[in-house]
C-alpha cells in the first residue's frame, strides 16, 4: 500500500522526509547560561525566607528550566506542534496533581489537628489552644526532669559513666504502676 504525500493539494513523488534541525552553537550556549543562572536561583531560594511562596518559587524556577531543555536540547521548538500538544498536556497534569497535592497537605490540619507537626507546636502557628497546652505541660515535664537530673548529678547520686545498670535498684526505686 502506498501514500501519497500532497503539498498545497498537489501529489508529490519521491518524498524524502528529513527530521533534523542544526541550531547554532550561540544559542545552545546561550540556553546552558540560562539553565546555570536558573540552577543558581534554585539555590539561593533554598536559603531565603519566602515562607510559604518557597514552593511555589522553586516550582516555577524548575518548570522555567524544563521547557529550555525540552524546547531546545529535546529539539520541541522545531518539531511538530502535536509533540509539544502532548508535552504540554502532560505538564498540565502533572500541575493539577501538585496541586491537588498541595490542597490536600494545606487543608489536613483544619480537618484533623493530630496530624500537624511538633515544627508547628513549637512556632505556635495553626493550633489549637489544647494543643499548645499540651505541649507546655509536655515542656514543663521535660525541664522538670532535666533539673532533677541536674540536682541529682550535683549531689553525686548520679551513676557514674560506664557503670553497669542495676536493675533490681532500678525497679525498686521505679513507682508501681496502677492497674
Amino acid at each position: 500500500m502506498t501514500t501519497k504525500t500532497f503539498l498545497h493539494g498537489k501529489p508529490i513523488d519521491d518524498v524524502v522526509e528529513v527530521h533534523e534541525h542544526v541550531s547554532p552553537a550561540a544559542a545552545y550556549y546561550k540556553v546552558l547560561g540560562a539553565l546555570f543562572v536558573l540552577t543558581g536561583l534554585t539555590y539561593a531560594v533554598s536559603f531565603a525566607d519566602l515562607g510559604p511562596a518557597s514552593l511555589t518559587v522553586a516550582m516555577v524556577v524548575a518548570f522555567a528550566k524544563a521547557t529550555l531543555v525540552a524546547m531546545y536540547f529535546m529539539h520541541l521548538k522545531y518539531d511538530d506542534r502535536f509533540h509539544v500538544f502532548v508535552f504540554l498536556s502532560t505538564v498540565i497534569f502533572v500541575g493539577i496533581f501538585f496541586l491537588f497535592t498541595l490542597f490536600d497537605l494545606g487543608s489536613r490540619t483544619r480537618l484533623n489537628e493530630e496530624q500537624g507537626t511538633f515544627f508547628r507546636v513549637n512556632n505556635g502557628k495553626d493550633w489549637s489552644e489544647s494543643q499548645r497546652t499540651n505541649m507546655a505541660e509536655w515542656q514543663a515535664k521535660q525541664k522538670a526532669e532535666a533539673e532533677a537530673k541536674a540536682k541529682g548529678d550535683a549531689k553525686g547520686e548520679g551513676k557514674a559513666a560506664g557503670a553497669a545498670p542495676d536493675a533490681k535498684g532500678d525497679a525498686a526505686k521505679a513507682p508501681a504502676k496502677a492497674p
